[in-house]
């Protein structure tokens, strides 16, 4: 919710915009990657942003080993080049992978995070998001993340 905010694409736009909406959009998502995984188990995949933010080296491997696909070393490059630092604007493909997953810590008040977690309890729980419950110092200490990812 908090990365939306700078699109201009998705102001005004409940069904971006809105927790509620986007949430339930969430919960249809894992409702049909589950029957995604049932009809084609061996041809589709889900992958949540912060496992491949956190680990984008081993997942960009596991993706394109499931697909097929050779590991070459030009996607090494890429990653080396664009997981490592903040350049640019808020389209930038050059990220601190392992910090930009976590910006809503800072950015979010604590009220604005209450709301969302209250409207997006399920989607939250399917996806493997834990919700905040003591927001003593959360923004340094709170891991989201609950393991394993759904549907490994």
């Amino acid at each position: 919710m908090q990365s939306r905010r700078h699109r201009t694409w998705c102001a005004g736009n409940p069904d971006c915009e809105d927790p509620k909406y986007v949430c339930e959009d969430l919960v249809s998502d894992y409702e049909t990657a589950e029957e995604l995984l049932r009809k084609y188990p061996a041809r589709f995949r889900t992958l949540r942003y912060e496992d491949l933010s956190l680990n984008p080296y081993e997942m960009a491997q596991e993706v394109l080993q499931f697909y097929g696909l050779p590991v070459d070393a030009m996607v090494e490059e890429f990653l080396d080049s664009h997981t490592k630092v903040n350049i640019g604007g808020v389209s930038s493909t050059y990220r601190d992978s392992k910090s930009a997953p976590f910006h809503w810590k800072q950015d979010l008040k604590q009220n604005e995070i209450k709301r969302i977690q209250s409207q997006c309890t399920e989607a939250m729980k399917l996806w493997g998001y834990r919700k905040i419950d003591n927001f003593t110092d959360y923004a340094r200490t709170f891991d989201p993340i609950t393991l394993p990812p759904p549907f490994t």
